[in-house]
């Protein structure tokens, strides 16, 4: 089986087949041990406490979540098959991969074995990922892709039209798809909208950017973005921006007083994706749809006083042009009462909020194109 359908996905892909791809099968309970040991073996206790730290404090999940608890759970519930990229060997989940899915999960997961006799996907998804936006980037090229290929198969097996040139077959499926997620998995259906579309991100999204790769490339398609992934969630969400070579920028975070009483615990990027997420859940699903996509560039960094521990976050997030920033900056006040019930705003205007919670004190202000935020202040004497 697994040599019919790596033939196959050659023939989609036009990525031939180098060697046959080894496999082993292993229990549900093996499995979710083999996740908690990449877990373990690739992030370090001091990495999982920065990032768990930095979504707390941008209220993307909340206060009590165990974070490294939550990521083992939702990957140990929803494998049936994987193909591991670091030992280049295909993984069954004993009883799971010749369901009813079976089939498309195979197809799903040779696409990752074939691309990465042409790609070593180690370097490509580990070591070529500058920063976390340009790694959920790179992981959506990989995703999708694998997901075009697996709907394609299935709909040419089935006798329907390729998907190449049928955008409109590709956005009736894809609300079925999440739903279909979340009725599935227990665990998913219940983690935060963070963690649910974070981890649905890579798929739906991209999908829709290898759709449109197909259409703009042919077959090249799917070599030239895994020779050129795009960089930010900006890119996979607006193709156009990826295919014009538009490139985020790089807005400067706020200045404080006693920085040097504080050390660095960790920095990345704030891209769309994260705005759009945290406008949803603090906003509307409209104002996420009206103002994330005018995001142009965002950066955070998260720091720990020396002494004491107190976590502080500085960002800064540039739009395309000062109305959309303006209008980050109101809505951001409903985000600080939403997640911090002890909010005291104690400012609040056009273009500057300021005020304290049981976290610090915060400041946010809209210069321009830009907003700037800090958080965690320690509360002058």
């Amino acid at each position: 089986m697994i040599r019919k359908v790596t033939a196959e996905i050659a023939s989609i892909t036009g990525m031939q087949v180098k060697r046959e791809v080894p496999f082993e099968v292993v229990s549900r309970d093996t499995w979710k041990q083999w996740v908690d040991d990449e877990i373990r073996r690739t992030v370090k206790p001091e990495e999982i406490r920065a990032d768990e730290t930095a979504l707390k404090m941008l209220g993307l999940i909340p206060k009590d979540f165990d974070l490294k608890k939550a990521t083992v759970d939702l990957l140990g519930e929803q494998a049936a098959a994987v193909y591991d990229h670091r030992r280049k060997k295909m993984m069954f989940v004993e009883g799971d991969v010749m369901g009813a899915m079976g089939e498309a999960v195979l197809v799903h997961e040779l696409s990752h074995a074939v691309a990465d006799q042409h790609f070593d996907m180690k370097r490509f998804l580990d070591k070529n990922a500058k920063t976390d936006e340009s790694q959920s980037a790179r992981l959506a090229v990989v995703e999708g892709q694998a997901m075009w290929v697996m709907l394609e198969s299935q709909i040419t097996r089935m006798g329907g039209q390729s998907l190449k040139n049928n955008r409109a077959a590709l956005n009736t499926m894809m609300p079925a798809m999440g739903q279909m997620a979340a009725d599935s998995y227990p665990v998913f259906s219940g983690a935060p909208l963070y963690l649910r579309e974070t981890l649905i991100f890579p798929y739906t999204a991209g999908l829709l950017f290898q759709q449109a790769a197909i259409e703009k490339y042919g077959q090249a398609g799917f070599t030239s973005i895994l020779k050129n992934p795009p960089s930010t969630t900006h890119q996979v969400l607006h193709p156009e921006q990826y295919f014009a070579g538009v490139a985020p920028s790089s807005p400067s975070l706020p200045d404080f007083g006693g920085r040097r009483e504080y050390q660095k615990m960790s920095a990345g990027t704030l891209g769309e994706l994260d705005i759009q997420i945290l406008l949803r859940q603090y906003a509307s699903e409209a104002e996420a749809k009206e103002v994330a996509p005018r995001w142009k560039g965002g950066a955070y960094e998260l720091l720990e006083h020396k002494k004491d521990h107190q976590p502080l976050l500085r960002w800064a997030v540039e739009f395309d042009g000062p109305e959309a920033a303006q209008r980050f900056l109101k809505l951001y006040s409903r985000v600080l009462e939403g997640k911090s019930k002890t909010a005291k705003m104690k400012e609040s205007g056009e273009s500057r909020l300021a005020g304290e919670s049981v976290e610090g004190e915060f400041r946010i202000s809209a210069d321009g194109t830009v907003v700037r935020g800090l958080e965690g202040m320690k509360r002058a004497l």
